[in-house]
């Protein structure tokens, strides 16, 4: 009786049986090239220009008060269909805010803000004009990046 020994080792073995999904993604591939070609480039908001404005960049508040930002719009309504974002992410916090984080309640014409420590808070501020796409999904313009700065105090 002779001696019998594998042909393939278990590398071999998950390789070979790998070739196969690769053989079928590569003859996808210039179906999906042609999917994305066929798909509009842009499918742009259709509206007038609009601009939004941060009517204060420099507030002042007392803990446990709440702080008001007010933004404005030009033109200053919107069209049917349309709402508008307002999206605030912190860039600076005082050391005495750790773990009290400020209640943040975002809108437009007005964000509101309610801090528990007194310091320095700044906010980069983006308001969007969002709308939903007859091209699917939801197209978004941004019409305001700035900063505001909320000094504190107790």
């Amino acid at each position: 009786m002779g001696a019998t020994g594998r042909l393939y080792t278990p590398e071999s073995q998950r390789i070979i049986r790998f070739l196969p999904v690769l053989l079928q993604t590569l003859t996808l591939l210039p179906g999906i090239a042609w999917a994305v070609d066929s798909v509009p480039k842009s499918c742009p908001l259709r509206t007038k220009h609009y601009k939004a404005q941060l009517v204060q960049t420099h507030l002042t508040g007392t803990v446990g008060e709440t702080v008001i930002l007010h933004f404005s719009l030009d033109p200053p309504s919107i069209p049917q269909g349309f709402f508008l974002s307002v999206k605030m992410n912190a860039l600076q916090e005082p050391e005495a805010a750790r773990g009290k984080t400020p209640e943040i309640l975002t809108g437009f014409p007005e964000a509101s803000l309610l801090f528990r420590a007194p310091g320095v808070y700044r906010y980069k501020v983006v308001v969007s004009l969002i709308a939903k796409s007859s091209c699917g999904g939801v197209k978004a313009d941004t019409i305001l990046i700035r900063e505001a700065r909320i000094d504190v105090k107790e």
